[in-house]
């Protein structure tokens, strides 16, 4: 009997070795006390940035009598070249000039006979060139504005402001890593997305009057009774996962 509990106790012993080599084996493995001493931190950031537009679309129809579809019209219908004679002189060049589409219609139901044609315009120009592009397009008695799109850098501006956005995300995550006796040892997963709001203005609404202010005015000072800004604020969302130990 004494032999077998010597020989049981000694197994326990083993056991306990083995258990304690264990435990010891892993503590001693730099590679798990990394992995196992990360903690994560998840920094959100909202930021603004103003930008400006670097030109501007503007689309109208212009009311005739003759066809001619295509570019073509731009020389060659006597109602659309009456504008863009005015729109070359001013600086606007030809290939800022687009004719989007052709709306024929007739009294008689037969095209060809007694057909009017409604043709729809597209005239790019710079935010400097716009007041002198709407006075000119005022003037004309069969134009008709319907809508004002800006354009705007939005990619290339969205680049230095998500650069910005990640060092507001890093400043934070820092400040709390301190607070907390960490630091931070690498980003574990980083996202951005961004948008700018209203890039259009509609010119055609009612309470607008774009046309009866640009014919009252005739060369000078405009209240068109809408804000033509040509600045936005671009928004950027970051997401940044920090990892700290």
């Amino acid at each position: 009997m004494a032999v077998a509990d010597e020989a049981a106790e000694g197994a326990a012993d083993a056991r306990r070795g083995s258990i304690r080599q264990t435990v010891q084996t892993r503590a001693e493995r730099p590679e798990a006390s990394i992995v196992w001493g990360v903690a994560v931190l998840r920094i959100s950031v909202d930021h603004e940035t103003p930008v400006r537009a670097t030109g501007a679309k503007v689309q109208l129809s212009i009311a005739g009598n003759s066809a001619v579809l295509g570019d073509a019209a731009v020389k060659k219908a006597a109602e659309v070249r009456d504008l863009t004679m005015e729109l070359f002189a001013a600086g606007i060049g030809e290939d800022a000039i687009t004719v989007t589409g052709v709306r024929l219609s007739s009294e008689s139901g037969m095209i060809g006979k007694s057909q009017k044609a409604d043709y729809q315009l597209c005239v790019q120009a710079t935010p400097s060139q716009l007041p002198t592009v709407l006075s000119i397009i005022g003037e004309q008695p069969n134009a008709t504005l319907w809508n004002l799109e800006w354009v705007f850098p939005d990619f290339e501006a969205s680049i230095p402001a998500s650069a910005e956005a990640v060092a507001k995300a890093r400043r934070k995550a820092e400040a709390i890593a301190e607070a907390a006796g960490l630091s931070i040892v690498g980003i574990a997963e980083l996202s951005d997305s961004w948008s700018m709001p209203g890039h259009q203005v509609d010119l055609s609404r009612p309470d607008v009057g774009v046309m009866r202010a640009l014919t009252r005015a005739r060369g000078g000072p405009v209240d068109l009774g809408v804000e033509l800004s040509s600045t936005r604020n671009l928004r950027v969302h970051l997401s940044v996962d920090f990892e700290l130990a």
